[in-house]
């Protein structure tokens, strides 16, 4: 009985076990032909789906902000520029809402692009839609106006999921005015490590957080073409977007001085130069130019030679060694000094006054004045290095602000270098020689112009400044005041003479070709041969400067102009100076605080009183109470007047809300009023009608712009 049982459990295991691998090799065929199915005939539609839940975690970058001149400005800004997509498989975009827009979405691209007809158009979208294309081509390079435009468009003007629309932004950084600053605004590059871009050079370098603000980081949904959309309620991290530069920066005084500095350079055949204006009182940097010249006298702005170059200074360099040696009571102006023939060999160095200038014995002050090297020589060698006292002059040079960085708030700036004994490679017996009248000194033009700053600004030293502040959207974030770096360079004694020394060289010394009956300007020309300090040797090429301010009496601007290597004028007062009286000329025929216009006697005759400019309903009102008839043909709100024999005459004012009006004659109210009416901000100095304004009019304007009103 069990030996017949035996034989059937056997048969029944085999059959059950057959019967479950017949069941899993049907199991797995099936999964190979589900697997078939999705990765070949079904591969579209799962990739939708998973496009549709494929987000990852991305950085939004931010925006930059702008760099502005003093007067509103753009000296750089970030362009943004827009490619336009479509998702015509977008989960949200049923038949139904795609059919009903797709005969207006293809009017308003075929009149807004004019590439295609509504027709073409209306085909191209349902071939699309038909295909499931998810990165149809739209348009590209758009602007922003353009893209604010085309989102507006039927299914464009809905969510990205359920309209399709895909936008792309491209940034690229601009400077409207070309090569002008190029080297202190600087530019943006990759960074090698983060690959990032970021400043690489000047104000885009130096102020690169706060320009560049802070990425955001949100999560993003995948879609066609390898982008990237936002999904609602993604954010992680919020952007923080740039704020904008507001520079002391005039650019239209810096373009006259890269103008004029450009064609000297041409002239003279050098090889580059630089310019720097600054504002005395303040240390703000009005200009600041450093040209190179090529050979085919094409220019460009390579290094900023302003800054960031520590040469000697030659000549220019006298006044801080005089003024040391004023303030320790060696020497006064009236002093005589025997400079005898102009020729002498110091310590087998030799030495000559300029143009084989002989003197003989003159006073301290025409030793300056004359720019004679042997007095300066002379000088420096009976008063310190006989005595065997170098060691207090050398102390004495720093201790009135010359050996210092200038702290200007751009980055490239390196310290002074004065030889002195500790540097034993260098110093030499003639070394205090050649530092008496500029030599073995290595000086940047900023850090000479900011200590003659100072002289001009009665003794107290101003950091130079290029930002005067920091603004987001108008408002401003942070002030920078002018700041004092140092309260007195040296007793009022030694300033006052440092002082009429400045102005003597000008009207009785090696710079009297720039003195003007106009206004009064003080400075010290500069003429260095470039001197291989190991070789102990000057080299036959030259370098030519002129440092000073103006108008003497009450000082309001300082310049610096560097001319390097000319190949011929290569002294200072007849490469360098000429630039500094054209430039000096041009501020002070735009500068009412050091020009005031010349008062208009108006006839005591006249029954007609003179009118300001305004808005005609006020005028109006005004002239009918007083009983002066009008001649009125106008038709706009406001109007200028014309003051005639019998009557006062209006004459239209038109404004336009982005061009900079045409302020002048107008009362302050009033002027006032149209100004916060554009959204622009109002800047007052004086009492009484506009006389000047510091943005043109006619010049284009964006809201949050500053706008200097003098009033008289």
């Amino acid at each position: 009985m069990s030996s017949e049982k035996t034989p059937n459990i056997r048969e029944k295991i085999i059959a059950r076990t057959a019967l479950v691998y017949v069941l899993l090799l049907i199991f797995i065929l099936y999964l190979f032909i589900k697997l078939f199915q999705i990765m070949f005939l079904e591969k579209d539609q799962w990739q939708k789906k998973i496009n549709e839940i494929a987000v990852d975690l991305k950085e939004d970058v931010p925006d930059r902000g702008n760099i502005y001149d003093e007067n509103g400005k753009i000296l750089a800004t970030s362009v943004s520029y827009f490619d336009i997509r479509m998702d015509t498989r977008a989960g949200g975009l049923t038949d139904k809402l795609f059919n009903k827009n797709i005969d207006s979405l293809s009017y308003y691209l075929s009149h807004f692009l004019k590439d295609k007809t509504q027709n073409e158009y209306k085909l191209y979208l349902k071939k699309a839609r038909k295909n499931s294309v998810g990165y149809l081509k739209i348009a590209n390079k758009l602007t922003y106006d353009e893209f604010v435009i085309i989102k507006e468009f039927p299914l464009f003007n809905l969510s990205s999921n359920k309209g399709g629309f895909i936008s792309k932004r491209t940034t690229l950084r601009k400077r409207p005015f070309a090569g002008l600053l190029r080297r202190t605004i600087g530019f943006l590059g990759e960074d090698k490590k983060t690959g990032l871009i970021q400043g690489k050079a000047g104000l885009e370098y130096t102020y690169n957080r706060e320009l560049g603000g802070r990425a955001g980081k949100s999560y993003m949904q995948k879609i066609g073409g390898g982008n990237w959309r936002n999904i609602k309620g993604g954010e992680v991290l919020e952007t923080e977007h740039g704020v904008d530069l507001i520079t002391t920066i005039d650019i239209d005084l810096q373009d006259y001085a890269d103008d004029i500095l450009r064609k000297q350079l041409t002239n003279l055949k050098a090889d580059y130069g630089s310019v720097v204006v600054m504002e005395v009182e303040t240390g703000y940097i009005k200009a600041v130019a450093n040209l190179k010249r090529h050979k085919d006298n094409t220019f460009a702005e390579v290094l900023n030679y302003a800054v960031g170059e520590n040469l000697a200074p030659g000549s220019t360099f006298k006044l801080p060694v005089l003024m040391a040696v004023l303030e320790d009571g060696y020497v006064d102006l009236d002093d005589y000094i025997k400079t005898g023939n102009g020729h002498i060999m110091y310590h087998g160095v030799p030495v000559d006054d300029a143009g084989n200038a002989s003197y003989g014995t003159i006073p301290v002050w025409k030793v300056f004045s004359k720019s004679s090297n042997v007095g300066m020589l002379k000088i420096i060698d009976d008063n310190y290095v006989k005595k065997g006292r170098i060691e207090r002059f050398l102390k004495q040079l720093n201790a009135i602000g010359i050996g210092e960085v200038s702290g200007v708030d751009i980055y490239g700036e390196h310290k002074p270098f004065i030889n002195n004994p500790d540097y034993r490679n260098l110093w030499a017996k003639s070394s205090p020689g050649m530092i008496a009248h500029g030599y073995e000194v290595k000086i940047s033009p900023l850090q000479l112009l900011t200590f003659y700053n100072a002289v001009a600004n009665d003794g107290v030293m101003m950091k130079p400044r290029i930002v005067k502040r920091l603004e987001k959207n108008g408002i401003i974030l942070k002030e920078f005041e002018p700041e004092i770096s140092n309260s007195m360079i040296c007793s009022k004694s030694t300033l006052l003479k440092a002082q009429q020394i400045l102005r003597d060289v000008v009207v009785k010394g090696t710079a009297s070709d720039i003195n003007t009956n106009k206004y009064k300007i003080s400075g010290k020309t500069g003429t260095t041969e470039h001197y291989d300090i190991k070789q102990k040797r000057h080299t036959e090429k030259y370098r030519a400067s002129f440092v000073g301010y103006f108008p003497s009496d009450r000082p309001k601007y300082s310049i610096i102009v560097v001319i390097n290597k000319p190949q011929k004028d290569y002294y200072g007062a007849l490469a360098a100076a000429p630039i500094f009286k054209k430039i000096a000329d041009k501020i002070f025929s735009k500068d009412s605080d050091i020009n005031p216009p010349v008062k208009t006697n108006i006839n005591s005759n006249s029954a007609i009183p003179y009118s300001k400019n305004g808005f005609q309903n006020d005028l109006n009102r005004i002239f009918a109470t007083v009983l002066i008839p009008t001649n009125n043909n106008t038709n706009s709100e406001w109007i200028s007047t014309e003051t005639q024999k019998d009557m006062v005459v209006y004459h239209n004012m038109n404004f336009e809300s982005t061009v900079m009006p045409d302020l002048k004659f107008m009362g302050a109210r009033d002027a006032i009023y149209i100004i916060e009416k554009m959204g622009l901000k109002p800047i007052l100095r004086g009492k009484g009608f506009v006389l000047n304004q510091s943005v043109e009019a006619g010049t284009n304007v964006k809201k949050g712009t500053s706008v200097l009103i003098e009033l008289r």
